[in-house]
């Protein structure tokens, strides 16, 4: 039997895509969610087999997720693009989408994947973008230890990007 409470944060499989996507649409603006672009399966897919892509599993679902990225594979996403206009930081990775599932939230599961990706990535620079009114996850993104960098907007959005 599984401890429901036990949190494991590893490199995503294809086996975690189903809860992966699960917990992106939860996320989605239409279902009263922040983030601010949709990839799909096959993104998702690649950033696993690439080791760009982590999770956190509670018992035997998948509760989060962390993507972090070479800038070209998310280049095709028309804010990632306005983003890196306000802050060109060409040694910078980019951190995200980062989601943790409804149910998980508060548990300390962001943190934990934003910390395995970092180890993963050496410390390296590492950047990204939130809705400048998504407060909740301005203040977690800063007490990881990101800063807040720069400011622009798309399609009628303001955003804040982070740095660390």
């Amino acid at each position: 039997m599984s401890d429901e409470s036990a949190v494991r944060v590893r490199s995503a499989e294809a086996r975690d895509l189903d809860g992966v996507l699960a917990i992106q649409e939860e996320d989605q603006p239409e279902n009263g969610g922040t983030l601010s672009a949709r990839f799909s399966r096959e993104w998702f897919a690649q950033a696993a087999e690439d080791e760009f892509l982590i999770v956190a599993e509670v018992g035997d679902r998948v509760a989060g997720y962390v993507a972090f990225t070479p800038r070209e594979a998310q280049a095709h996403v028309g804010v990632v693009r306005a983003m890196l206009r306000a802050h060109p930081d060409p040694g910078a990775y980019l951190h995200g989408p980062i989601c943790v599932g409804r149910e998980f939230r508060r548990r300390g599961l962001a943190v934990a994947l934003f910390r395995a990706h970092r180890e993963r990535m050496h410390g390296a620079p590492v950047m990204a973008f939130i809705r400048a009114d998504n407060v909740s996850s301005r203040a977690a993104h800063v007490g990881m230890g990101m800063r807040e960098v720069a400011e622009f907007e798309c399609d009628g959005v303001r955003y804040v990007v982070v740095a660390a």
